[in-house]
This record gives structure tokens, C-alpha cells and sequence, in this order.
């Protein structure tokens, strides 16, 4: 493992210089918001990706403006707050503004000073926007059966990814971690071959619905049991509720490896799993062989376990080994383009140190920049959505962080300057600092 981040796209090279210049079209799009509306159906971009951008900017250019700017965005986000009020969603909800509220003014160095949203069931005058996103997560926590999602983008692991973010601040976390576990704990299922968690038919999209009637077992990091792995794997290394965790962990891990598809498949995984049905994923985060491998890593370093070792190591041969050609990747976005393939290699280079991740790391990153379209969508992208219904791709300007611009830039600054991309917490490919705290 390196011991600091270190940028892997050379100061003077050409691609650093197109990356760079790549980073400022977009940023000053962003900045403008100079680009084509996005259709209805399209998650609306928030403020609050904005100043994640506009932040690491800052940080990476040591620049004033960009810290003033990343901090107007955020509070432009916090005026409007009420508007997200009913979404709890890490992505595009309460939990996550009160990510980014947190994690800049940590970034950044700033006060927790934001601006206060008015709300007399959370306190008698103002309070910071934290506990207030505290307060309102924390209500509907304590509804018992847990009705919604258990998963990383709306349901329970976002929240956990939130409330790890808010250490050692927050007097409400300590209750809403036991209240998540206590739901994960409730929801999971026993299985011959380990612990997992089911997806609900009512959480699928309408295709999924008719392809899948009774719902199915989720393997991708973004919805599925690979995001409570992490979950379950941090709460046990900060000692917090421990053996509870591990009792849940452990066998949920072993779950995991039982999915494995036969020798020979393109992909290790599927993306979900049915009584009958397997299929070949994408190399890609929120679906796919790299996503699993870069959270096995992270569980994997603090276990005695060698099978799992030994199997994560395996894992990582397979996805250096995989056919660029064959990867399935057709646009630039984290989610599930080039931009994210880039940067999970990037991050798996600085955890294993092995040059092959970092190299595979580049040829993304090239791959990202030649995706780029002058004067087309947010800083030249376009995101691809669901196809319709003739097949075709469905190409759209998207701002944002998971699955626009927003991203894209922030994977290419994390290879061309030393600042931590401490911002891919938000993705699970690494992991918020905390103390031990006990169980």
C-alpha cells in the first residue's frame, strides 16, 4: 500500500495537459451552468455536487476563489434544503447534503457555519444543517418494520455512509448506527451458503419488475449486498457494536464468494441473482467484478482470513486480465463509464501498490478524455441512460456527480494531483478515518 496519494498522470506530459483543460471546461460549465437542460426524467443536479467540485479544486489549485465558490454552492444548497426533505437518499437527498456539508467544511478547514434551515420540530431556533439532516434521518429510523431500501444509493448503507461521516461530531450517531443494524439484522436472510439481503420487487424499475416477479439478490456495490459488506466491515473495525456486525459480516462475505459464476465467464458475477438466471456484468462500479474487488480489498486488510485473501487476489487477476474490448464500457461516468473504471484503478494502485492497476488506471483515463465532445453536453459529456425503445442509446447532459460532468472531473483531478480523493466515500472505495469507539 502507498503510504500518501500521488498523482499518476505525469505534470508535463500531454495528457495531463488535455486532462487539466478538460477539468477547467467543465468546472467553468459548471460554474455557468451553460449547458442543455436535462429531461424530466433525469435526477435533478444539486448545489451540493457542485461545491464537492468546486472544493477539491481549491484544495488542488490552492486557489481562494474556488473555496468561496464551493462554499456558496453549498450554502445556495442549504437555502433550499426543504426541498429535498421528504428524500433521505445519499444520492440526491438529506443524507447526502449532510455529507457534503460535513465532509467540505473538513476539507476546506471552515467552521461548521453553514447556513441554518428553520425547522421547529428539530430544535427551538436555528441549528446547523447536520442535525437537522440528524434529526429528520433519525425519525424515520425508529420506524420499525424498516419499509424501505437497505441499500447504498437511497436506503440504509447511504445513511451509514452519512452518519460515519459525521464522527466523532454527532450525538445521534451512535443511535443511528444500532438502528441501522438492528433493520440489517431484521432484513437479512439465512441461506445455505452464508447471510444475504433480497430486493423487493416495489424497489425495481418496471422492466426489472417483469423480468424478475418474485425479486432477486443484488451483487452490485450501488444496490446490493456488496455495500453492506462495507457497511458491517467498517462498523466492526471501529469496534462499534463489533460482535454484532460480525456475526453478519462473515458470513455475508461467504455469501458473496458462493455467488461466483463458473471458470471461463467473462465476468465473476452477475449482476443480480435469480433461480434462473446468470448473466455476464459490465466492468464497472455499480455493477461488476471491479466494484466487488475494490470493497473485498478494503474488508480483506483487516481480516485474518487467508481464503479471502487469496480470493481477492485471484479477483484482481481477473480484472487486470479482463478485454478492454469486452468491458462493456460506453460513456464516461463514474457509474458505469470509463472515468469510474479510471478511477477504481487509480484507487486500487495506491491500496496494493501493484503498477499493473496503475497502468490500467491510465489507459481509462485516456479513454475517458477521448469520450470528450467539444461543445456538446456539461464540458463536452454526454450520459448515457437506459435504452429506448428501439435499442438505441439515450445520450443527455448530465451535471452531476454519479453519473455527469461532475465526476468525470473529479476522477481526473484525483490523477493529476496529490489531494486525496477522499470524495469516493461516497462510492465505498474508501473509508472514513474514525477511532475505535467500542462496542
Amino acid at each position: 500500500m502507498l503510504s500518501e496519494w500521488a498523482p499518476i498522470l505525469p505534470r508535463d506530459g500531454p495528457i495531463a495537459s488535455t486532462a487539466w483543460d478538460t477539468v477547467d471546461v467543465i468546472a467553468q460549465s459548471i460554474l455557468t451552468h451553460s449547458y442543455p437542460p436535462s429531461s424530466p426524467s433525469r435526477r435533478q443536479h444539486s448545489k451540493y455536487e457542485e461545491s464537492l467540485l468546486f472544493g477539491y479544486l481549491a484544495c488542488a489549485l490552492d486557489d481562494a476563489m474556488w473555496r468561496s465558490r464551493a462554499i456558496d454552492s453549498l450554502n445556495g444548497a442549504i437555502d433550499d434544503v426543504e426541498t429535498l426533505r421528504r428524500n433521505l437518499s445519499l444520492f440526491g437527498g438529506l443524507s447526502g447534503l449532510g455529507w457534503v456539508a460535513e465532509h467540505i467544511s473538513s476539507l476546506l478547514g471552515e467552521p461548521s457555519e453553514f447556513s441554518n434551515p428553520g425547522d421547529a420540530e428539530a430544535s427551538a431556533g436555528d441549528i446547523d444543517v447536520r442535525q437537522y439532516i440528524d434529526s429528520i434521518l433519525l425519525r424515520n429510523l425508529r420506524y420499525d418494520p424498516w419499509q424501505a431500501s437497505y441499500d447504498l444509493i437511497g436506503g440504509l448503507v447511504g445513511f451509514g455512509v452519512y452518519l460515519f461521516e459525521r464522527l466523532p461530531c454527532s450525538s445521534g450517531v451512535a443511535e443511528g448506527f444500532l438502528l441501522i443494524l438492528k433493520h440489517l439484522e431484521t432484513l437479512s436472510e439465512s441461506t445455505p451458503d452464508g447471510i444475504t439481503w433480497h430486493t423487493d420487487t416495489k424497489f425495481l424499475p418496471e422492466e426489472q419488475r417483469r423480468r424478475t416477479p418474485s425479486g432477486y439478490y443484488n451483487l452490485g456495490v450501488a444496490h446490493g449486498v456488496p455495500g453492506v459488506i462495507h457497511f458491517l466491515s467498517q462498523l466492526a473495525t471501529a469496534r462499534i457494536e463489533e460482535r454484532r456486525a460480525r456475526a453478519l459480516l462473515d458470513p455475508a462475505v461467504d455469501w458473496l464468494f458462493a455467488q461466483q459464476r463458473p471458470r471461463g465467464s467473462r465476468s465473476r458475477f452477475s449482476p443480480y441473482i435469480t433461480c434462473d438466471e446468470s448473466s455476464d456484468s459490465t466492468l464497472s462500479w455499480c455493477y461488476g467484478d471491479l466494484g466487488i474487488l475494490a470493497i473485498l480489498l478494503q474488508v480483506v486488510s483487516n481480516s485474518s482470513s487467508a481464503c479471502w485473501k487469496d480470493y481477492s487476489s485471484e479477483l484482481l487477476e481477473h480484472c487486470l486480465a479482463w478485454p478492454s474490448d469486452q468491458a462493456g464500457i460506453n460513456d464516461a461516468q463514474l457509474c458505469h463509464g470509463s472515468a469510474g473504471v479510471a478511477h477504481i484503478f487509480n484507487r486500487l494502485y495506491h491500496i496494493s501498490g501493484d503498477a499493473r492497476c496503475r497502468d490500467r488506471a491510465l489507459y481509462w483515463l485516456e479513454q475517458t478524455l477521448a469520450r470528450r465532445v467539444p461543445n456538446a453536453g456539461v464540458g463536452g459529456y454526454l450520459a448515457s441512460t437506459k435504452p429506448d425503445p428501439a435499442g438505441a442509446p439515450v445520450l443527455e447532459p448530465s451535471p452531476a456527480f454519479l453519473d455527469g460532468a461532475i465526476g468525470i472531473a473529479l476522477s481526473l483531478i484525483a490523477a493529476l494531483t496529490p489531494v486525496e480523493p477522499q470524495w469516493d466515500r461516497l462510492l465505498l472505495l474508501s473509508r472514513t478515518p474514525v477511532e475505535e469507539h467500542g462496542s
